[in-house]
Order: C-alpha cells, then structure tokens, then sequence
C-alpha cells in the first residue's frame, strides 16, 4: 500500500465507483495514469478484495481483458438526514446499499440534540460483525437550515444557532464527519443517480420541516456570498398572510407550505381534540384530504398554490430545464403535484413553459443517498486531512463475499 501513490488508487476508484463494470483499458483512458501504474495499483486493489474480478471479455485480437467492479461491502459508511419530519438514519455500503436503517420521529415543536443522533447513529451500527465495524469510514450528514463557515448550524426548525455539530459528533463518534445542506446533498444526488444526470441547469426543491431549493446554473452549484443560496422558504409568497415563520417574518413560503407548515394550519382549522391534535401527522392530513374532507382540502390548495407560484419565479429567474420535487411531498404525491402543475402554470410566462416539472425517483431515501456521497467523497478526496481513509479502504477484506 505505502509504494502505491493515494493518489493513483483514488483516481481510480472514483473511475471505477459509478460503473457496474468496466474494463483495465477503460480505466486506462479514463485515468490518464500510464498503463504500468494503474496495473500496479489495481493489483493491490484487487488482492485485498476492494476491487473484484467479475469476468472476462475476449478481444478481437483474441486476448481477454478482466472485467472488473468495486466490491460494495469493502467500506461502509453513516448517513443522516434532518431534513424531513422524520431524522433518517442509514448504514450503507461503498456504492449506496443501504444495509440498516432507522427513523427517529420528531415531536412537534421540539429541537434535536446530539444525543438523540448518537442513539439513531448506535442503532444502524448495532448488528455489524468486527470486520464490518473495522471498514466503516466517514459519517455523511445532510440537514437543513444554514451552514457557516466554521461548520456551525443555524436551523431554526431544529432549534440550533450556530451549534458545533460537527465538532461535537466528530468527537463522540471518532469518525470524519461530512456535513452539508440538504438541498446541495439532493442535487448532487440527483445529478449522480437521478433524474438529473447530465443536465447542467436544474433545481430540486425539498419539502419538509421547511422549503429549500438546491440551484445548479451552466453545470455549477449556485451557493452565494454567504453560502445562503436557495432558501426558498423565506421567499414571502404572502405579504397579507398571518402565518409565522421560524425565521421571524409571516407569510413566508415555508409557513403555508412546508410540512410543519400544514400540519400547523390543520390543527389551528380542524376540530380536533387536543390529544388529537398531539398524535397527528402528515400522513392524516393527506388520508383527510383523500376523503374529501374539506379543512384537509383547503389546507393542501392553499399549500400547492403558494409552491405553484414560488416555483414560477425560480423559473423566470434561473430558466432551468428541470425542476425536481421532492421531500414529505411523497406522500401526498397525488394530491400535491397535480395542484403545483396547474398553479405554476397559470403563474408562469410562456416564453419560459419549456421548463419539465418532475418527483424524484430516489423517493424518500434521498437525503440518505445524498449523505452517503458526501461521506463517499470525503473518504475518496480527502487524504490530506484523513490519510487513513484511503488505507482503510484499501485494506484487506477479511469476509468473503458473493459476487
């Protein structure tokens, strides 16, 4: 390992990492790396089972060339997603598997603290075997809310202002830590497994305990001065609307149709009891709404046509070709979208209708997926700060595994 340069074997296992399989020549030409480098250190790869051989192909000239694919089980790592009603914990493999998971609800109105994402991280590591603890890597967390330049958090839906998550769960869990918005670890998720891919000009939006919109212009993720880009939610969509906002204002989008946001105005209109109203979740009011109850139906109108209306001027500003919906939304997935299609395109200009409005495929393992690629970067890029990532990864397996 130590004769084989970090960088060679990172070149490579990102070459190797989005393909189901691919060839020696083929790593070749995408590497760069001259021939003699890259059979020395997949050798090595291939000898500690981070990389596996799953065939051959026979040339025309007669010789077979290995067909080659990254083992998943050779690394593992945390994902956590604070972005929807629910926190999501996730352990998943190299490429994404997700092998355990866990859901922690979250009370009404009630902030997270870092023990109860320690208990939710314990909880998908608690059935791995020693030599699937030895290889787990680098946590990967997507959450809401802003981050600052020292990694602090401010998200006022989940009570913090400026709190040192990062530092307190790097020190708690021993592991590096990578940390981003949600709406950024949706995009990239998008563009790395969705319906993105290949597209340079597309916007998610997450619906969940707020609203957020992850921006990519020309190929590049749109971030800001204060790496503030894309709080969608804290658009006023309301200037007369009485509805508070975490952020101190009244009539934000965020407020009318953010999941809190609905549940909020379902028990301020429903008749409910107040125990009713304590147990009561998303998923009630879109059965309600289902049944044609009418407080159900005005609430998610009301909800559609403000994300309607928002939505046409992120199209007027940044004349994407692809918006992507996604977040608590999924639930009620048949009763939202139609309503967001038909407001968005009474809001919006024709000059700009070419815009194709879709719910993503990734369904709600999204911030999950999008958090494991934050670690799956911060184990393939950053060698400097965490030499011991690539060494682990490049370790022997000691399981074998089926291919």
């Amino acid at each position: 390992m130590s004769r084989i340069p970090a960088p060679w074997l990172k070149s490579i296992l990102l070459t190797i990492y989005p393909k189901p399989a691919i060839t020696r020549d083929e790593i070749i030409r995408s590497t760069g790396l001259n021939p003699a480098s890259v059979s020395q250190a997949l050798q090595h790869l291939l000898s500690s089972g981070t990389v596996l051989k799953v065939g051959e192909l026979k040339s025309r000239g007669g010789r077979r060339r290995e067909v080659l694919k990254l083992n998943p089980e050779a690394g593992y790592f945390i994902a956590v997603d604070l972005e929807t009603a629910r926190i999501r914990y996730a352990l998943t493999n190299l490429v994404g598997d997700i092998r355990y998971r866990w859901e922690q609800e979250l009370e009404f109105g009630k902030g997270v603290d870092v023990a109860d994402l320690l208990h939710g991280m314990e909880m998908v590591q608690r059935n791995l075997m020693e030599w699937q603890y030895s290889r787990l890597l680098a946590v990967g967390i997507s959450c809401p809310g802003i981050i600052h330049e020292n990694r602090r958090v401010t998200a006022v839906n989940l009570g913090w202002r400026k709190f040192p998550l990062s530092e307190k769960l790097e020190e708690a869990t021993k592991l590096p830590l990578s940390l981003e918005t949600a709406c950024r670890a949706y995009v990239l998720a998008e563009r790395w497994l969705g319906c993105a891919q290949g597209v340079d000009n597309c916007i998610y939006i997450e619906i969940g305990r707020g609203v957020g919109a992850g921006i990519v212009v020309d190929g590049r993720y749109l971030e800001g001065d204060d790496h503030m880009a894309g709080e969608f939610g804290h658009i006023t969509i309301d200037a007369s609307a009485d509805d508070p906002c975490h952020c101190g204002k009244r009539g934000c989008l965020e407020a009318i149709a953010s999941s809190s946001g609905i549940l909020r105005q379902y028990r301020e209109k429903s008749r409910l009891s107040e125990a009713e109203k304590g147990r009561l979740r998303l998923g009630d009011v879109f059965d309600s709404a289902r049944r044609n109850e009418p407080v159900a139906l005005a609430v998610i109108d009301r909800a559609s046509q403000a994300l309607g209306l928002g939505l046409s001027h992120l199209i007027v500003l940044f004349n994407p070709a692809l918006i992507i919906l996604g977040g608590d939304l999924l639930q009620g997935e048949d009763l939202l979208v139609p309503r967001i299609r038909k407001a968005l395109a009474d809001h919006t200009p024709e000059f700009v209708k070419k815009t194709q409005v879709s719910v993503t495929r990734l369904g709600l393992d999204i911030g999950l997926k999008g958090a494991a690629f934050l670690a799956l970067f911060l184990a393939f890029q950053n060698s400097v700060s965490h030499p011991d990532l690539i060494q682990k990864l490049c370790a022997p397996v000691m399981e074998t595994i089926a291919v």
